[in-house]
């Protein structure tokens, strides 16, 4: 009896001891719950929202919003607005444009001397913005004289006239006509600022007409480092060579005195010719003619001619003698209505004659 009691608790210990280190290595080797997966995919959607979250961080300080931009998404991630002593420059095509925190507009040459010696950085001067090429746009400064246009001096005994450089061809030429004076030559768009025209070089047409640049005889440059300096033929004549082309690396140009001429009306003559026929006689046509220019018309022969002189020199248009005698010239049109009235409207038009008369 005591013998078997004995060998049942041996059993029962030692089935206790094997069940345990079953469920120790159950729980040591048996495959992963559902909850580690369930926290990886947590893991992988918070990081996508972290992302987007820095995008639009990142959009928000980026893109600037247009003022009439009312969208409810535009709303939600609204944008940074631009600096508000930043500048957008652009040429007057579009083509290309600049951002620049550095852009002066001066109303006179005092303020024009001021902004530039305290300005301690490269200043690009910037007329019009005619140029399809950005090479007038810099990031590092512009200045601009558009509010510096006014006609300061005409002396219609000498035919000068001095402005400031920021007046516009058109409005000189315009202010010109009172005094019966004009500019001998200027390009076909007349939108240009007169101290832009100058230092560029730019030129009308005709062979004895000479560049633009060439009228001036007298002007006034603003440096950073020695103020106003002014130079003409007779005052430092090599530094007026030099800038009167200069592109303003030189200086900014304040005023100019140009040359004039007598007003003067021109007669246009255009016609439509071909690339065959402009090289016969491309000498004569400059030989005869004040003005000429050229428009050729891509992919094809044809060039448009277009040649100006003055009414004094036009002797009134080409004489010929006409091909047909006026009545052979409107005979067809007689036929023509002939056949029409026997066809649609004889008897109705010979009617309201007999019922004219009859009335």
């Amino acid at each position: 009896m005591l013998r078997t009691l004995v060998v049942k608790r041996s059993l029962g210990h030692h089935w206790h001891s094997h069940s345990q280190h079953l469920r120790l290595q159950r729980q040591f080797s048996s495959s992963p719950e559902p909850n580690s997966s369930v926290d990886a995919e947590t893991r992988k959607y918070a990081g996508y929202a972290a992302l987007l979250l820095f995008c639009g961080g990142a959009t928000y300080y980026t893109f600037p919003l247009p003022d009439d931009a009312k969208h409810k998404k535009a709303q939600i991630f609204r944008y940074a607005p631009l600096p508000e002593d930043l500048h957008t420059v652009s040429n007057w095509s579009g083509t290309h444009e600049v951002q620049t925190r550095n852009f002066l507009q001066p109303e006179n040459a005092e303020q024009l001397e001021r902004e530039l010696r305290e300005a301690r950085s490269r200043i690009r001067p910037v007329g019009s913005g005619l140029s399809p090429n950005g090479i007038g746009l810099s990031r590092t400064g512009m200045v601009n004289l558009a509010l510096m246009d006014g006609i300061l001096e005409v002396d219609k005994q000498r035919k000068t006239v001095r402005v400031q450089a920021g007046i516009r061809v058109q409005q000189l030429v315009d202010g010109l006509k009172d005094h019966g004076l004009t500019l001998q030559n200027f390009a076909s768009i007349r939108e240009q600022q007169i101290g832009g025209i100058i230092q560029v070089g730019a030129h009308g047409t005709g062979a004895r007409l000479p560049p633009i640049d060439e009228q001036v005889i007298a002007m006034k440059l603003v440096t950073p480092a020695k103020g106003t300096i002014e130079i003409s033929k007779d005052k430092d004549p090599e530094l007026f060579y030099l800038a009167r082309c200069g592109l303003g690396g030189l200086g900014v140009v304040a005023e100019v005195t140009l040359q004039c001429v007598d007003r003067q009306e021109l007669v246009e003559h255009t016609v439509v010719s071909t690339m065959n026929e402009i090289k016969k006689n491309h000498k004569k046509l400059l030989s005869e003619n004040k003005h000429v220019k050229y428009l050729y018309i891509p992919y094809t022969d044809s060039v448009v001619v277009v040649r100006c002189n003055p009414v004094s020199k036009w002797k009134g248009p080409p004489k010929f003698k006409p091909q047909y005698t006026k009545d052979e010239a409107i005979q067809h049109v007689r036929d023509l209505y002939q056949e029409s009235l026997k066809k649609y409207g004889f008897q109705r038009t010979r009617r309201s004659l007999q019922l004219s008369k009859k009335g």
